[in-house]
């Protein structure tokens, strides 16, 4: 099993990842959507703006069906609000319309393209495959696994972060490099000096009749 472990678990973390950073781009897609409606909303008039666009904000979770979910209680508002009608809710469908196709040919292309760092031409062709082949689960899963797939599968690429080094408990900084060691001071030629004799001992050039 441990084997195991350490064959799996790094391809499971790496998609772990992948699924992080895509809810990290479908919550700034989802508040992108959220502002949007909100000036829709405020420039038809409709009344409890906060509240639905909270709910919008919910909803954006939800792949395809969040929009009909999100859309039916600011139709509702527009139908029964004072001096709404039929045209009040011309207004929320073509609102819904031009928020809607923000969201998936502009916001989620560039957004998913910048957090999964994957050109925006591939995620809308992905997106646009993944609905109409898989469905709902498909919009959900289809950008984590491509890009884990061509990455990291394909592509052997690692996404483990380089270790940083430990910072000082006293500064808070990086621990500063040790200084090199210093150059050997140069050699001084002697320029012909003679040697000076130790003590007890005799010059090695005096002859033997000297000795005596």
């Amino acid at each position: 099993l441990s084997e195991v472990y350490r064959e799996v678990a790094p391809s499971i973390a790496q998609f772990g990842r992948l699924l992080g950073r895509a809810f990290e781009a479908q919550t700034m897609i989802a508040a992108c959507n959220t502002i949007v409606t909100f000036t829709g909303m405020k420039l038809l008039g409709i009344p409890g703006t906060l509240i639905l666009s909270i709910v919008v904000f919910m909803c954006s979770f939800i792949p395809v069906a969040g929009v009909f979910i999100s859309t039916t209680p600011i139709a509702i508002t527009a139908l029964l609000m004072e001096g709404g009608g039929p045209k009040t809710l011309v207004g929320v469908i073509a609102m819904v319309t031009f928020a809607h196709i923000l969201e998936a040919y502009v916001l989620n292309p560039r957004i998913y393209g910048h957090h999964m760092k994957m050109n925006t031409l591939a995620v809308l062709v992905i997106l646009i495959i993944a609905e109409h082949s898989v469905g709902v689960w498909g919009l959900v899963v289809a950008i984590p696994l491509a890009t884990y797939v061509w990455r990291y599968l394909v592509l052997g690429e690692d996404d483990e972060p380089a270790p940083r080094p430990r910072a000082s408990a006293a500064t808070g900084a990086p621990p500063a490099a040790p200084p090199p060691d210093p150059a050997p001071a140069p050699a001084v030629p002697s320029f012909g000096a003679p040697a000076v004799p130790t003590f007890g001992q005799q010059p090695a050039s005096v002859s033997a009749t000297e000795r005596r």
